[in-house]
């Protein structure tokens, strides 16, 4: 017996269109005499599937943020009771309370409940900024946020920010876009420790940033490089597979 490729009922033979969900059944005859015709209804198979996986995860996700959060919010309210009751104090347990706060937080942006990739970048930027803010100040010091967390978060957001332009703009998309992230990853090592170079007022220099370099840039090149030789069709399967 026959099945809809959508929904996955059992049809009677000579089906035009599925009585559950209305899909168009194709003919299966036509399909074998006509490759063109078969290899259009692959396409929307695998479109459908992309489409019933983009909706479950539409659903999963609300139950997945609901599980972290409450799990934050308990493991917050035990350790600022055992340390109230060990200290007669909230002391260590204000660092736990805020990084579980922020971690619920980062994930309502992640996981995108807010459609649009522009108000979850800055929601996400704004967030880190807070987080860094509110660590800094427990300290009573505020040393290092205005001189070192505020501009390596500032750094970063603009790296991301670029990278996601440039990736965005890319039309053949393969191999390509790891290559850009690549580069982007050196450039932005290179930037935060010339920012902690001038925060320790050591001199601009480069240690640590160096070995980074010398191994993201020439797989990036690699990467490029296969990018340009892969043929359309290979490059095509690749998109499929790894849904890029």
């Amino acid at each position: 017996m026959p099945y809809c490729p959508k929904c996955g009922i059992e049809l009677e033979y000579n089906r035009k269109k599925c009585p559950l969900c209305s899909f168009p059944i194709p003919d299966i005859k036509e399909l074998k005499e006509n490759p063109e015709k078969r290899e259009e209804h692959l396409l929307n198979r695998y479109r459908l599937k992309q489409a019933e996986n983009r909706r479950r995860w539409k659903e999963a996700r609300i139950f997945v943020y609901i599980g972290i959060a409450f799990s934050m919010m308990v493991l917050s309210l035990s350790f600022g009771i055992l340390d109230y009751h060990f200290s007669g104090m909230l002391s260590w347990s204000q660092y736990v309370i805020t990084s579980n706060l922020a971690v619920v937080v980062f994930l309502f942006f992640v996981l995108r409940f807010i459609p649009g990739f522009l108000p979850n970048f800055i929601g996400l930027g704004i967030a880190t900024i807070s987080f860094l803010y509110i660590l800094d100040s427990l300290n009573g010091t505020m040393g290092w946020f205005w001189n070192l967390g505020l501009v390596i978060s500032i750094n970063t957001m603009i790296w991301l920010f670029i990278l996601r332009i440039l990736i965005r703009h890319t039309h053949r998309r393969g191999l390509n876009i790891p290559a850009y992230s690549f580069i982007a990853v050196a450039l932005a090592c290179i930037s935060l420790e010339l920012i902690r170079d001038l925060y320790q007022g050591t001199g601009l220099h480069l240690t640590w940033s160096i070995p980074v370099i010398t191994t993201t840039v020439p797989i990036a090149g690699v990467l490029l490089f296969l990018h340009l030789l892969i043929s359309p069709r290979i490059r095509e399967k690749i998109i499929r597979k790894f849904h890029l």
